[in-house]
């Protein structure tokens, strides 16, 4: 993981389709959650409340019943049994009747005890149990209703008993759990469908992003040519020909640059010849002393030239007319023909150069005058950045299947920033030339199907590597 993924997160979870996919994911998830605990919360309710509504029902027919067949407590302790052997089974009931003296049991569907519920000891009229009636207790996972049975006499309505009513919850809590089971699954069921459709609907939608994004990478990498095509007439298809016309209009600017830079360069280039000429006939004809100066003199010329075929072949390169001229040579030999070009620069700038020279190299198929400039080119650079005192030195080996020619001086190297940038066309570091020197040398490297690299630190110096195939 790189120090960027490190401080914020993986690259993928800073990708626009995983946003996207993670805000439907999560706002399905929600959804259906929130869904989910309403079905369950009111489908728990209606089944608890229409338990309720059934047993008080049942318990107002019963009292009613009853009411209605006895006269009194006597009577009502005679007629319990048959009313629930008659009727409590057929409901799946379990029906109970309570005398209202002493909240004896007086009949029961089933056998639970002799205490009655809480709601049937306050319908007997205690809030608890006393001396005088049994302690009330309600079984787990069971809903009870009671209601009083009145009896209406001389003195005005009068209570005999208490029946009650309960039937177990056992169903409702077993419906309860499959529901919760169901809800479940759906949940599972609808994040995994969520986050399928989420991605494939969120890759559809950055898909233009991410081929605005590849083109805009080409362009700044100096690709004009690079286009997007057709999109929906949206705000994607008007940043998408926002895009195409800043293209168009780079190449248009560059291609007028570069037409600038080629005339400029050809008309600078007949002066610097002649003066060239001029240099060496006088340096013939110097004496001792004004020898030196005028070499000096010769060489800075040398340089001039050497930077005009550069803006030259950079224009040849943006147009695909650089050519190359390869026969079979010996790079050994144009290596030490490039060293013997760069003493005097060198020993000028009190610089050590040497040269490391694999022996018996084979020949290679190539533009001897091209692979010169590149090497020309490196050199210059390296004596360039190299203080005095310094050293630079040119190495030429054989690898498995390539030659490998490299440049190391002892300069003040490179910050991360010059090295992601090195080939750039017009980039100048700290002290930098025209900034085409690399990019025209790795051109050329690769016309020849080498690769070209940079290796450096800051205070360590440079290396500046170029491999041609043997083959």
């Amino acid at each position: 993981m790189t120090a960027k993924d490190s401080a914020h997160g993986p690259r993928w979870r800073q990708s626009l389709a995983w946003r996207l996919t993670a805000t439907y994911l999560l706002t399905t998830m929600v959804a259906v959650i929130a869904l989910s605990l309403a079905v369950y919360f009111f489908t728990s309710i209606y089944l608890d409340r229409q338990l309720e509504t059934e047993l008080e029902a049942q318990a107002d027919f019963y009292a009613a019943f009853a009411s209605n067949l006895a006269a009194d407590g006597r009577s009502l302790a005679g007629l319990a049994p048959t009313i629930v052997d008659l009727f409590a089974p057929q409901a799946d009931l379990n029906v109970r009747f309570f005398a209202a003296r002493d909240g004896a049991l007086l009949a029961a569907t089933q056998d639970m005890g002799p205490q009655p519920s809480h709601v049937a000891l306050a319908a007997l009229g205690y809030r608890s149990s006393t001396l005088f009636t049994q302690p009330s207790r309600d079984l787990p996972h069971r809903r009870y209703a009671a209601r009083a049975i009145q009896t209406s006499g001389a003195g005005g309505e009068k209570s005999i008993g208490v029946v009650e009513v309960s039937r177990s919850t056992l169903a409702s809590e077993r419906f309860l759990d499959s529901l919760r089971r169901i809800l479940l699954g759906a949940l599972l069921a609808a994040t995994v469908t969520s986050f399928v459709v989420g991605l494939l609907v969120a890759r559809r939608l950055s898909r233009p992003i991410r081929e605005m994004e590849k083109a805009t990478q080409q362009i700044a990498a100096g690709n004009l040519e690079a286009r997007l095509g057709s999109y929906p007439p949206d705000e994607v298809g008007r940043l998408a020909d926002s895009i195409n016309r800043m293209a168009e209009r780079l190449k248009a600017l560059e291609d007028a640059r570069s037409q600038f830079i080629s005339e400029v360069a050809h008309d600078v280039r007949t002066p610097l010849t002649a003066l060239k000429g001029m240099l060496v006939n006088l340096i013939d004809a110097a004496g001792p002393g004004e020898r030196s100066s005028l070499e000096v003199a010769e060489q800075e010329t040398d340089r001039l030239i050497r930077l005009v075929n550069q803006l030259l072949d950079y224009s040849r390169w943006q147009v695909g007319q650089l050519k190359l001229n390869c026969h079979p040579i010996a790079i050994g030999a144009t290596a030490r023909a490039a060293i013997t070009l760069s003493e005097g620069r060198a020993r000028h700038r009190h610089i050590s150069l040497s040269t490391d020279v694999e022996p018996d190299l084979p020949t290679i198929c190539a533009d001897a005058d091209r692979l010169q400039q590149v090497i020309l080119n490196l050199l210059d650079n390296a004596i360039k950045f190299t203080p005095a005192g310094g050293e630079v030195k040119l190495w030429v080996v054989r690898r498995e299947e390539d030659l490998e020619v490299s440049v190391q001086d002892t300069g003040r190297g490179m910050s991360k920033e010059e090295r992601q940038r090195a080939f750039e066309a017009y980039y100048r570091g700290a002290g930098g030339g025209t900034g085409l020197g690399l990019t025209i040398g790795r051109a050329i490297v690769e016309a020849h199907g080498g690769r070209m690299g940079v290796q450096s630190s800051p205070g360590q110096g440079s290396r500046v590597w170029f491999t041609l195939p043997l083959q």
